[in-house]
């Protein structure tokens, strides 16, 4: 290896390093104003350049819409949540996740103001697998429908889904078996949404409080 090679790869060792040094300092500062509660602090380090060109768009304005949640100061919730929604980001991907992850979170919280704008824009998505799963969550949580069950297990069948979305799937149809007083079935089904969701997927809070009950 010559010098020159062992130049541009010491540089570029470097300059990584500086990128993630700054990286890990602006999402610990961040972290730090989530914790503390300070939505200053994060808006402001959320809003920098520097910020957004090495953490993206997507990132700073999840980080400003969380902390204006945490803090209540809905006003600019509000504002962030519909900046965010109306904001086509650079991975498609994010936004996605984004539509889903909130979308859920206001489904458990009875919030149908906020569901209904999340509902809005996943019907603007075009993925009609997304939409329609996302449909029949809002059906049972929010209009407290028992009567989509087979439709839902026929989802299941179908093998469209997965990942999050089936462990929803699963836990509507627990719902459902709940809604209708047969707690057998709803605690088997409780059982098999908590097997497919992730550890830190929205819904296993309440899933662990139903089957930690259910143990009684």
């Amino acid at each position: 290896m010559n010098t020159i090679t062992i130049f541009i790869a010491a540089a570029a060792l470097v300059g990584y390093l500086i990128f993630q040094g700054i990286k890990n300092f602006q999402l610990r500062s961040m972290n730090t104003g989530l914790k503390n509660r300070d939505s200053d602090l994060v808006a402001r380090v959320a809003d920098m350049g520097v910020s957004r060109r090495i953490l993206g768009e997507y990132v700073c304005d999840l980080y400003k819409m969380r902390v204006y949640y945490i803090t209540k100061e809905m006003d600019m919730f509000e504002e962030m949540l519909r900046h965010m929604l109306h904001t086509e980001y650079s991975h498609a991907e994010d936004k996605e996740s984004f539509l889903e992850t909130y979308f859920h979170t206001f489904l458990i919280k009875g919030n149908r103001k906020y569901a209904d704008w999340l509902l809005e824009e996943i019907r603007k998505t075009g993925n009609d697998n997304f939409i329609h799963y996302n449909e029949e969550c809002y059906a049972v949580m929010l209009d407290g429908k028992s009567d989509l069950i087979d439709k839902m297990e026929e989802d299941i069948n179908s093998k469209r889904y997965y990942g999050f979305a089936l462990g929803a799937i699963l836990f509507m149809i627990a719902k459902q078996y709940s809604y209708l007083g047969d707690d057998k079935n709803a605690l088997l089904y409780m059982q098999s949404a908590k097997a497919c969701l992730h550890p830190k997927a929205v819904y296993m809070p309440v899933v662990d409080k139903y089957l930690s009950e259910a143990e009684k």
